[in-house]
């Protein structure tokens, strides 16, 4: 099958129209059962939307008969390379919290915004099951395949230019959010996993990462203020473990570098715009 790249513009209505669908199938689901437990259908609907997302990229990729595995970037990664970006992880984590500390004193987010954090609330085996799918495994692993995986690559054809190809991935992965408290956050951590992407030509690295973050977030909504005391400080996290969190994150992006060589990238892929009999336009 065809290696082939769309248009930047046809990767953008895919995406859009993911998005609404995810919507809309999400909302369906909360006014379906306005009688069970709000917080449970949420959940579900939450977990249903994000599924939702790829669906439309998936349908113009078999119209196209193009390889669903280099469209998303589902390749093997060495697993030395998985291993680094643990302490990337990390460290990335402990970073963005205070990221995220300081920025709510500069603007705080509105009480209505907390019910985000009840969703990430385990009450019992099946929210448990929901949550740690939708969380952890699913939504990491979708937002990948969209982000990194098919956006980001597109625009590494077509702008030729690594950098900017993943700045502009990780602020259409921040604004996808819809999360202003957190764009920093998430453009930071969304620069670190275009990177290591890229690197590697896989989701797989960005996938671990992506995943051991929403972990923690999760981990740490069910933690009292008592069993938090060795990782805050006055109201911040604590000097010690920010110093700890960027020492990680270094040691992490040198090894990661070190055992992990940039992945050769398909130079056949074929640009969508091309005319019968007209010969690909290719990257350098």
């Amino acid at each position: 099958m065809l290696d082939i790249i769309p248009q930047i513009k046809t990767a953008i209505v895919l995406m859009v129209i993911g998005l609404l669908l995810a919507v809309v199938t999400t909302v369906f689901i909360l006014i379906s059962f306005p009688e069970s437990n709000e917080m449970t259908i949420a959940q579900i609907g939450l977990l249903i939307g994000e599924l939702f997302l790829p669906i439309p990229i998936y349908l113009w990729a078999r119209r196209s008969k193009t390889d669903l595995k280099k469209l998303f970037r589902i390749n093997p990664v060495s697993k030395v390379s998985l291993l680094a970006v643990v302490p990337i992880s990390l460290g990335l984590t402990i970073l963005t919290d205070e990221m995220d500390r300081i920025a709510q004193m500069v603007l705080p987010a509105p009480g209505e915004f907390t019910k985000i954090q009840e969703m990430m609330t385990i009450s019992g085996p099946f929210s448990a099951f929901i949550i740690i799918g939708v969380v952890v495994l699913v939504a990491p692993l979708v937002e990948e395949l969209i982000f990194r995986g098919f956006f980001q690559r597109i625009l590494e054809y077509r702008f030729r230019d690594i950098t900017k190809a993943v700045l502009y991935s990780a602020l259409a992965f921040a604004f996808i959010h819809f999360n202003p408290w957190w764009v920093v956050q998430i453009y930071i951590i969304g620069v670190f996993l275009g990177y290591v992407a890229w690197r590697t030509n896989s989701i797989w690295t960005s996938f671990v990462i992506h995943a051991i973050n929403n972990g923690i977030a999760v981990w740490f909504t069910h933690l009292s203020e008592d069993a938090l005391h060795w990782y805050e400080w006055r109201g911040h996290v604590s000097p010690f473990v920010l110093f700890s969190g960027a020492i990680l994150l270094f040691v992490g992006i040198r090894w990661f570098i070190r055992v992990t060589p940039v992945v050769d990238k398909n130079s056949a892929a074929v640009m969508i715009e091309n005319l019968p009999g007209v010969p690909p336009k290719l990257p350098d």
